[in-house]
């Protein structure tokens, strides 16, 4: 079993385990001792059964900066150098005049910057290699020496590791898709980076048929189809589905021909994978047949506080004439019932075992897992917090579809007070009665 060193982006920590263990569920990678991963922490080492799965979790892990394979591991230099003096194979395999090298220094946990360098130079003069040629571009083994402390203070690390580079994780692709550059964005419309890790969540695979019920800008769905799945969304807003009005980016003025959905597609080069953007009410169901069958539902529904959460009214008939259209009018739509509105979509239209990832606004006073939507065809799966204020957070919650609702099942929240998030947002006071 390869000993392979993890190393971690430090960012988005309460994400980590749940990630990885989506992407090892996804491609069937099986990791001894898993259990050691956690928030405090950004370098572990795992054991998997072979190089190929390590490989596999590269291609779609966001949260994994990179891996090397693990040769040597030491509390101190001297412990480092003796082992391999004990062990000269060690570099030897390394040390071929047909394969060049290079040497990369990585430190984790110290807050003063180290020259790297320096290290390197030390590390070289203490095992020289004799045959292999340095390549600082494109070498054929890229090893690392990486240093792990206890205290952003330490001088001294408390732990060495060396090794060879397997891979680097998809952290460009928050630089690849980020916010700047897109061709059309919403006020709300999701960090790259966390849209990529939702992705992951929920599981999606190439081939996947994938659907956003608030749509916006598309900025979920266009992860989906980067990693080969087909999507499509609904939007109740005629403006944002057809890039109409404002621009969101400050002093642009009015959006342009330019901008729209498909142009974001088409800046990455996944529009072919882009099938429908229908104006469409997320809370009638009916628009879906019963055949209606999709892999993920992918979501952030509006909380109230960039974007208004609406739906249409009941009973009011959409009027038209020559010389005008009005469209359906639209009122309020409370945040717990737009949430059980969801799940009950995705238990009704999702497959089996198909997945269903969503953002949900908390109250922090009021938190309690017990208090998130509940459904008895679906099964929370992870539970990640993004904190907001010292008032708020969010939650990127995650269902498995375990069977089909019986006897019109529906979901339930627990009065939470998710309802007043944009009043506690907003309050100078502690907090407000349900």
């Amino acid at each position: 079993m390869p000993l392979v060193l993890l190393v971690f982006s430090q960012s988005h920590v309460d994400f980590r385990k749940a990630e990885f263990e989506a992407i090892c569920s996804m491609f069937a990678i099986r990791v001894q001792n898993m259990q050691v991963l956690n928030e405090n922490e950004h370098i572990f080492v795992l054991n998997f059964e072979t190089c190929s799965d390590v490989e596999k979790l590269l291609t779609r892990s966001v949260l994994v900066k990179f891996a090397i394979s693990l040769s040597l591991e030491a509390n101190t230099y001297e412990d480092l150098y003796s082992q391999i003096g004990k062990n000269p194979a060690v570099v030897d395999n390394f040390d071929k005049p047909d394969e060049s090298f290079a040497l990369r220094f990585f430190a984790v946990g110290r807050k003063k910057k180290l020259d790297g360098i320096e290290r390197i130079k030390m590390f070289l003069d203490n095992v020289p290699f004799k045959n292999a040629p340095i390549s600082l571009s494109s070498p054929k083994n890229e090893l690392y020496l990486i240093e792990k402390y206890s205290s952003p203070t330490d001088e001294n690390p408390i732990k060495i590791f060396f090794g060879k580079l397997l891979g680097e994780g998809r952290s460009e692709l928050k630089t690849k898709y980020n916010l700047r550059d897109r061709c059309y964005i919403g006020n709300t419309t999701m960090d790259p980076e966390l849209s990529f890790i939702q992705a992951n969540l929920a599981m999606i695979l190439p081939g996947n048929l994938v659907l956003d019920p608030f749509v916006g800008t598309g900025g979920l769905i266009l992860p989906a189809a980067e990693f080969g799945a087909f999507v499509m969304g609904t939007e109740i807003d005629y403006q944002t589905a057809r890039a109409k009005g404002r621009s969101s980016r400050q002093g642009v003025g009015m959006r342009n021909e330019s901008e729209s959905i498909k142009a974001n597609f088409e800046q990455h080069c996944t529009d072919q994978n882009l099938l429908a953007i229908l104006i469409a009410d997320s809370s009638k169901h009916g628009v879906w047949s019963s055949n209606a069958r999709f892999d993920v539902i992918v979501a952030d529904p509006p909380y109230g506080v960039r974007e208004k959460a609406r739906k249409t009214v009941k009973n009011k008939p959409i009027v038209s004439n020559e010389e005008y259209t009005q469209y359906q009018q639209k009122e309020e739509y409370n945040l717990e019932t737009a949430f059980c509105d969801l799940l009950n979509l995705a238990a009704r239209i999702l497959v089996s075992n198909g997945r269903v990832s969503f953002w949900y606004p908390v109250i922090l006073e009021r938190y309690c897992p017990k208090n998130l939507p509940q459904h008895p065809a679906m099964k929370l799966i992870s539970n990640c917090e993004q904190p907001l204020t010292r008032k708020t957070s969010r939650r990127l919650l995650t269902y498995q579809k375990i069977r089909e609702p019986m006897n019109e099942e529906e979901c339930e929240i627990r009065k939470t007070g998710v309802s007043h998030y944009r009043s506690v947002l907003f309050s100078s006071k502690p907090s407000i009665n349900p």
